[in-house]
């Protein structure tokens, strides 16, 4: 008889249960595997959790430089809509009083109507534009036209040539041709919406009385009439803007300006005037800017003191980096450097001279009025300190965080390497885990049918011995 097909059945053994409790024991080094890979993939979230406080440091080290290197005043403006103001390192702190009585501005002149841009005017001689620059002088304006007036030569600035002739001698080709002098002139054209609409403007570059333009022309007479412009002589083209200076007052003092943006009229400041406001004045007030160093150092001692919590807890008892060498040497690393003495020629030579410290329980503290009293006393000190703390901090920083050869990029490719052998044991395992269990279900399969084969011959041998006589009784 043959032995039944599900093991255990008509033998009693219960090959499942046996064989599920001789695999648990045998996967016990697989569970210790996953139970190691746990810990490596917890400490490789570790680092990268030190991994990101330590980039905040980075920026922040390096804001500690950007402060330094940012202008040590900043300015006020009364009336914004007049003047706007940046201050240098060769600025005082101050007061002034501003008045704009006009604003610079270039001349620009505009020629007659033309009916298309593309029309081709004149014969084609070929033709000298001569442009020179200078200063309108006396005369009457009326119209857009000087009469009796002077004109005298900027002999600073240089005076282009543009040639036109049949390869250009259209409006939009006389345009091109003076635009590509770059020479301190540039060209357009509008369209005023006339029979012949068309219009060449010509605008200087530079503001200012000085720059007033001249055009002589050599060659076509049709672009001579069309083109000719002398503010003491015969003017082909209409004045639409004249040029003019920037006059002010700071404190009551005259100044004239080609430019609406001046660089020398208070001391390290840059003046950038928008329009005029007398009789009216525009404070404009001048003051030692050390909000953004006091910013930058407390941003610092916060990205520090965010780092040492990550690896003050991470390498704590039971923690998941506890005494790991490279966050210790990390922590070592950044306390060495924040608390460097440097030889230097300044005042103050390390961060503890301006009240930034080391606490005994390892964090970093800013004693804010002694640091507000240094930076109000001696400002260009403690920005010389902070630069070169600011620099060594960027480094080490750096180093640190460096993705090929730093500390932590090294700590994580290791971690890596052990998950990679890790999954490896795993494979491994599981592939002998596989084998084994096939090995045993067959070998208990095996004694299930020998028993059940066995039993059958025990009730068979039972059976035949009833049968016999002397098994009966008879």
């Amino acid at each position: 008889m043959a032995p039944l097909s599900s093991p255990g059945i008509g033998s009693g053994l219960d090959v499942n249960s046996i064989v599920t409790q001789l695999m648990t024991l045998e996967r016990r080094p697989l569970t210790l595997l996953a139970t190691q890979q746990s810990a490596f993939r917890t400490k490789l979230s570790a680092i990268g959790q030190l991994q990101s406080v330590l980039s905040s440091f980075q920026t922040a080290a390096n804001g500690l430089t950007s402060a330094t290197t940012a202008p040590a005043y900043r300015t006020t403006t009364g009336d914004i809509s007049v003047l706007s103001a940046t201050a240098s390192n060769a600025a005082v702190a101050g007061s002034y009083a501003i008045g704009v009585t006009q604003l610079a501005q270039s001349q620009k002149i505009v020629a007659s109507g033309i009916a298309s841009t593309s029309a081709i005017i004149g014969s084609g001689t070929t033709t000298t534009l001569s442009i020179d620059f200078g200063t309108i002088s006396d005369g009457t304006l009326s119209g857009g036209t000087y009469s009796g007036a002077g004109f005298t030569t900027n002999v600073a600035k240089t005076p282009i040539s543009v040639t036109i002739d049949s390869s250009n001698n259209t409006l939009a080709g006389i345009r091109d041709a003076i635009n590509a002098r770059k020479g301190g002139v540039n060209a357009s054209i509008v369209n005023d919406g006339s029979g012949t609409p068309y219009r060449l403007v010509l605008t200087s570059t530079d503001s200012g009385g000085a720059n007033s333009l001249r055009i002589g022309v050599t060659g076509d007479a049709t672009l001579q009439s069309l083109l000719g412009y002398d503010p003491a002589g015969t003017q082909s083209l209409s004045q639409l803007q004249v040029a003019q200076n920037a006059l002010l007052t700071v404190d009551g003092i005259a100044i004239t300006s080609a430019s609406n943006t001046l660089t020398d009229a208070v001391q390290g400041v840059t003046l950038n005037l928008l329009k005029a406001n007398t009789p009216s004045t525009a404070q404009l007030g001048i003051q030692r800017d050390t909000a953004s160093l006091a910013t930058a150092i407390n941003a610092l001692v916060t990205a520090y003191n965010n780092v040492n919590t990550v690896i003050t807890s991470a390498t704590g008892k039971d923690a998941t980096l506890q005494a790991d060498s490279t966050a210790l040497t990390i922590q070592r690393q950044l306390r060495s450097a924040l608390s460097a003495v440097l030889s230097t020629s300044g005042l103050y030579k390390s961060l503890a001279d301006i009240s930034v410290t080391l606490q005994k329980d390892g964090t970093l503290a800013a004693d804010t009025a002694k640091l507000q009293a240094r930076l109000n006393n001696n400002f260009a000190d403690v920005s010389a300190v902070l630069t070169s703390f600011g620099a060594s901090l960027t480094t080490l920083a750096n180093n640190i965080l460096d993705t090929s050869s730093g500390q932590l990029a090294n700590a994580s490719a290791g971690i890596n390497a052990s998950i990679k052998d890790n999954n490896h044991q795993q494979d491994t395992l599981n592939q002998r885990l596989t084998m084994i269990e096939s090995t045993y279900r067959a070998q208990f399969s095996a004694l299930d049918a020998m028993m059940v084969s066995m039993n059958h011959t025990s009730s068979f041998l039972q059976q035949q011995f009833y049968k016999t006589p002397s098994a009966s009784g008879g």
